[in-house]
């Protein structure tokens, strides 16, 4: 009989575990080999160039190697960069040689190592009070409900009325998209679209507030409100919501974290540039990835110092917000990187602009493109999609859960 040869594609360790197991790999074997098969590339800015170049040695005698600057080489610069390059198992044990140098190394070294847990870590159990989500079960699905006049999508209840509807239709929306396998249902009084402008508080709670409290103790899955505004945020908690969804990632109101930490309540940090009026205008960025995470892991950090627990925040790249076309779809490509943060990443690009700009179609006929959108989210990371359409969203990530599970028993 001839040999067979493959050539394996593996998107996760955990699949590479299966496969030693299937040969028969001794447990202790599969724990030490397992993560050789995860390649991971980490940059480190601005190191000094006597620091960088310690760590290249160090990498370089665990097999592993270190990209620095041309110039850090020939000392013409004082720091560099550093692309670190080899698998997991590489990487931890630089982590380890690092531990014992000097220059910050050390300090790199825990932080990279930290990182790297991060990145690696995929069980995820959301506590939120009498509701808990396991995020590994399957792709959560937010569905949204826009109790506002000029939603960008097209779907705020107000304009589907023409004058404000009644809080029994708005509770059978929910109940509807519930049915449909939404596992959380996001209410908004206040439309976020680019050029949006503000509501008075008097008006969001009006539209709101009424709303939550017949749905909270109507369904069966957590109420997310989507506001900015504390006290929205207060009177939704207090009437049965379990998780406040703020698009300004707690810069909005200075009161919004405490809120949240006294309601033990969820919390969902977001990346905007600028504000929903001027956002759109030419957003640029140096670094987008970079400046996406320094925002939401200081958002993180305010939150945690006000008491919010961490194992109860989610992020949120802000698909559309402050972003253009091309920087939404590098968000989407890319969107890995945010695993750095260590908390479950919700997308939220349904029926955006940046799909019609591609399409040329308008915002009633972005479904399918929006499912696309999804699935390739959750294939780069996403554990929780933000949608308009729950009934064919969920059936798309059904088979895309399915797909993902495969092979790994």
């Amino acid at each position: 009989m001839l040999m067979e040869i493959s050539i394996l594609s593996l998107r996760a360790q955990a699949e590479a575990e299966a496969v030693m197991r299937e040969i028969g790999v001794d447990g202790g074997g599969i724990k030490i080999m397992a993560p050789k098969t995860q390649i991971c590339l980490a940059r480190i800015s601005r190191l000094p160039i006597f620091a960088a170049n310690i760590l290249k040695q160090e990498a370089l005698s665990i097999g592993a190697d270190a990209a620095v600057s041309r110039d850090a080489l020939t000392g013409r610069a004082k720091y560099t960069d550093c692309l670190i390059i080899g698998n997991q198992y590489q990487i931890d044990k630089l982590c380890e040689k690092l531990k014992i140098q000097p220059y910050g190394l050390n300090k790199a070294a825990a932080r990279l190592k930290q990182a790297c847990f991060n990145y690696r870590r995929s069980k995820w159990t959301l506590d939120f009070g009498r509701y808990k989500l396991d995020l590994k079960s399957h792709t959560h699905i937010m569905g949204i409900v826009n109790v506002t006049p000029d939603s960008f999508s097209g779907d705020g209840l107000l304009a589907a009325t023409g004058c404000r509807p009644q809080v029994a239709d708005i509770v059978e929306y929910a109940q509807k998209l519930v049915d449909e396998g939404a596992d959380i249902i996001d209410i908004g009084g206040e439309s976020s679209r680019p050029g949006a402008k503000p509501v008075p508080l008097k008006e969001e709670l009006q539209r709101v507030i009424p709303a939550i409290k017949k749905i909270a103790g109507k369904i069966k899955v957590p109420v997310s409100i989507d506001t900015s505004k504390a006290e929205v945020a207060h009177q939704a908690l207090d009437n049965g919501a379990a998780i406040v969804n703020d698009i300004t990632a707690l810069r909005g109101d200075s009161k919004m974290a405490k809120i949240v930490s006294l309601h033990k309540a969820g919390l969902v940090v977001m990346h905007m540039k600028a504000n929903p009026k001027a956002m759109q205008k030419n957003p640029r960025y140096h670094n987008l990835f970079q400046e996406i995470i320094e925002y939401l892991g200081k958002a993180i950090n305010v939150a945690c110092d006000a008491g919010v627990d961490f194992e109860k925040i989610i992020v949120d790249p802000g698909i559309g917000f402050g972003k253009s076309p091309e920087h939404n779809l590098q968000i989407i490509k890319s969107l890995e990187q945010l695993k750095i943060l260590g908390r479950p990443i919700l997308i939220g690009a349904s029926r955006k602009s940046f799909i019609g700009k591609i399409t040329g179609l308008p915002v009633s006929q972005r479904l399918f493109a929006s499912i696309g959108s999804n699935c390739l989210s959750v294939l780069n990371g996403a554990m929780l999609v933000r949608v308009h359409d729950v009934q064919e969203t969920k059936q798309a990530l059904s088979v895309l859960d399915s797909i993902l599970k495969a092979g790994l028993g």
